[in-house]
């Protein structure tokens, strides 16, 4: 691919990116946000229209449903996605909290799979929603399971970012923590990515022990005391163990 073409699929992205996030916007919004040339972004648009990937209302495009048919599709092709069959709502039900699934891409944990339990709290948590793995449980179970030069070519590529104030920064402390994470089977985050809530997420292994993403419970931290997050961990190891059998068969 010729590096005009790489400019093309990149800019081509970057408004689809910019509207999901965004929300309909007209296009000379969107090239003086994007600092582009309005006739540019109005050829772009023009052809992703084409595509069925944006549609036109009035003077504002916006990004279509087709990107829910693709990520749809694509959470049903994950083994993990399937492995986990009834469990996740099964978790939701018994901790009356927020269940995801999640697993690791592009050194990043993404959210595959929502379950809200009777007393779940708004999140507005989504398949397809991305964070950092070292300031979340569920990246943390994730990464408490990979080599450590795989753990340090992440914190090398991306570092630590600060999300809250109780977010790791130093790697030192993260390798520490996922040492313990390693050891108990679980991990746990207490304000590190939300303020106020705490996170508890379990590892799912395949038979290979290889990492394939992780269960997590989110409650708000007055809910969630020491030994609710005791509990709350049991469920999620089960729930996490019943899936690492499914994947057996899948």
């Amino acid at each position: 691919m010729t590096n005009q073409s790489n400019q093309s699929v990149r800019r081509a992205f970057t408004l689809v990116d910019e509207l999901a996030e965004n929300g309909p916007r007209g296009v000379s919004e969107l090239a003086d946000d994007l600092d582009m040339p309005v006739s540019t972004v109005h050829d772009y648009l023009q052809a992703l229209i084409t595509t069925g990937y944006v549609t036109k209302n009035d003077t504002d495009y916006k990004t279509t449903t087709r990107f829910l048919e693709v990520g749809h599709r694509q959470c049903h092709r994950l083994e993990v996605y399937k492995a986990v069959s009834d469990e996740l709502e099964t978790v939701a039900e018994e901790t009356g909290e927020h269940a995801t699934l999640l697993i690791e891409e592009d050194d990043q944990a993404v959210i595959v799979a929502v379950q809200e339990g009777p007393d779940a709290i708004n999140l507005f948590a989504y398949p397809g929603a991305r964070m950092p793995l070292h300031a979340t449980a569920p990246g943390k179970a994730m990464l408490a399971h990979m080599p450590r030069e795989r753990v340090t070519e992440i914190i090398d590529r991306h570092g630590l970012v600060e999300v809250t104030p109780r977010t790791v920064t130093d790697p030192d402390v993260l390798f520490e923590q996922l040492e313990e994470v390693h050891s108990k089977g679980y991990a746990i985050d207490v304000g590190e990515r939300i303020a106020g809530m705490v996170c508890i997420a379990a590892p799912i292994r395949d038979k290979e022990d290889r990492i394939r993403g992780a269960i997590c419970v989110c409650g708000p931290r007055s809910r969630l005391d020491e030994d609710r997050r005791t509990e709350i961990a049991d469920v999620a190891k089960r729930a996490a163990n019943v899936t690492q059998v499914n994947l057996d068969y899948v």
